[in-house]
């Protein structure tokens, strides 16, 4: 079973490679990694129709799974939407990490911080490279992707009135990053099925502290895609 799978802000497909997961299928969104000569996507909607196009062919005759960090949470979430509003083949779950409830609006915007500032503003989420500070080149290759992608989160306009999805949801948060119980249980709003809830150890990335704990999950959903 695929497990369809979109990155964090700045993400490409190589991501999620710490995880050392072969079942993640990652797609990135335009204007980096493979995808470098496609134009940045300042709008989230514009970027899941992007998607529905790529993924559609892919989904009608097997069984998958949406799995999305941060940025990516949301996506998966609205990429659901789409697909349920296109009488599509679900999938058999969504897998959440790093993200709030999406009724939830980001209480502090960083995309119209001057660079300097707003660079340093991201290194405090975790996920940025030590080593990756020390290149100025670097640093100014990422930082309007960066950019790009937060407005997109930044400018995403909750609508109450979205039909739930009639799939479960798997939310996954951090101990230690700015998410509370509250506000991770209440992706139950977002769906008429069952939504399991569990806090892991570590900051906005503890995704890459807990691979031993994902690499049983996802191998129990690969056992549970053959029953």
């Amino acid at each position: 079973m695929k497990i369809i799978t979109f990155p964090f802000a700045g993400g490409n497909t190589h991501s999620f490679n710490l995880l050392q997961l072969d079942c993640l299928e990652v797609y990135e969104y335009p204007g980096r990694g493979m995808s470098v000569n496609e134009l940045l996507l300042e709008r989230i909607e514009d970027i899941i129709t992007g998607f529905i196009s790529k993924i559609r062919h892919c989904i009608k005759n097997e069984e998958y799974c949406i799995y999305g960090h941060s940025m990516g949470a949301l996506v998966g979430y609205l990429f659901c939407v789409e697909l349920e509003k296109l009488k599509l083949k679900l999938p058999r779950r969504l897998i959440v990490s790093g993200a709030k409830s999406p009724k939830y609006c980001r209480e502090k915007i960083l995309s119209n911080l001057p660079d300097k500032v707003f660079w340093e503003e991201v290194c405090k989420l975790g996920g940025i490279p030590e080593e990756l500070n020390n290149h100025a080149e670097l640093i100014e290759y990422f930082t309007p992707i960066l950019k790009t992608d937060f407005r997109c989160i930044e400018n995403y306009k909750y609508d109450k009135n979205t039909p739930k999805l009639s799939i479960p949801i798997d939310v996954f948060y951090g101990s230690d990053e700015d998410i509370t119980r509250i506000k991770a249980e209440a992706w139950q709003e977002e769906t008429i099925a069952n939504v399991n809830v569990t806090e892991l150890e570590g900051n906005h990335f503890f995704i890459f502290d807990q691979k031993d704990f994902f690499a049983e999950y996802f191998k129990t959903l690969q056992l549970n895609a053959t029953i």
